[in-house]
């Protein structure tokens, strides 16, 4: 999955940066090192009082990129050096994270075929 992740590229997928696995007393241990997304996701802009609402015209740019790497995701797509579709299953707004542009950019492939 970690080989897979790292073909991915899309303006709108978070970029895995590098990963770590460590065969434990608990299993196997991983983790997966992304690119940092200051402006949080999208679920804390939408539910949490404290942080300003976004203007509708973001809210609208954030649908759309989000719906154009759905499309790119589930559509047959050519990846360096693979072909690729993938079965984005934990789409929610925890899951997508804003860049410093208010760009959404989806994260946490844990349950993507």
């Amino acid at each position: 999955m970690v080989q897979f992740l790292g073909v991915l590229n899309h303006p709108n997928l978070a970029k895995l940066l590098g990963y770590c696995s460590i065969d434990g007393e608990r299993g196997i241990q991983r983790l997966l090192v992304c690119e940092y997304m200051p402006n949080r996701s999208l679920e804390d802009h939408l539910f949490n009082r404290v942080l300003n609402p976004l203007p509708w015209i973001t809210r609208l740019q954030i649908m759309l990129g989000a719906a154009q790497a759905r499309i790119g995701l589930s559509t047959r797509g050519t990846g360096s050096p693979v072909t690729y579709i993938v079965i984005y299953r934990d789409f929610k707004s925890s899951n997508l994270l804003l860049d410093e542009d208010f760009k959404p950019k989806h994260s946490d492939f844990g349950l993507a075929r």
